[in-house]
């Protein structure tokens, strides 16, 4: 019989074909450090988590993304892909409650040999996250002050609703039985 805890601390072992396995173990760790969602987090029921994905196609195009959530309204993606044969792009996005903060970036200079997913190395992914590095810190920065701005707004608007806005409310006017 599996027990609940055996699944909770089941090590997660990423599906890869383009990489080394260590390779992408700390790569999935950067990523993490850098989001500020450890793996710890992921094990207790909670929406925040870390995520990898590959695409492999038999025309050469493809490539790989890290996707991360805070929350049901907080996530971010670091994407990497080849369109067509040496084309490449590169995108970061970090975003709240609709509102992103985003950057692409196309055919950059250090990734000029990439054809196609296979000429991908541990090394272009390790440049990669690199290179996207001050861009991830400055979405999920510009991510978490809008979540710090409607936590605020929220906070404003039930604390005028002092009669109202308080859990509880109008429980006290109920009649009560006596004995």
């Amino acid at each position: 019989m599996i027990k609940l805890k055996d699944i909770l601390f089941e090590a997660k072992k990423l599906e890869t074909k383009i990489f080394d396995q260590g390779a992408l173990q700390d790569s999935m760790k950067q990523i993490r450090k850098l989001v500020g969602i450890e793996e710890a987090d992921e094990k207790w029921p909670s929406n925040k988590k870390v995520t990898y994905e590959e695409y492999r196609f038999n025309n050469g195009t493809g490539g790989f993304s890290f996707r991360w959530q805070h929350g049901v309204k907080w996530f971010g993606r670091l994407s990497f892909s080849i369109k067509q044969l040496g084309k490449h792009e590169i995108e970061t996005l970090s975003s709240y409650n609709g509102k992103s903060f985003s950057q692409k970036v196309s055919n950059q200079s250090y990734l000029k040999d990439l054809k196609t997913w296979k000429d991908l190395t541990n090394l272009n992914q390790q440049t990669i996250i690199t290179n996207a590095m001050s861009s991830i810190k400055k979405f999920e920065r510009q991510a978490e002050q809008a979540f710090e701005k409607d936590r605020k707004d929220q906070s404003d608007y039930y604390s005028k609703k002092a009669d109202t806005g308080r859990i509880g409310y109008g429980l006290s006017s109920q009649p009560r039985s006596r004995r």
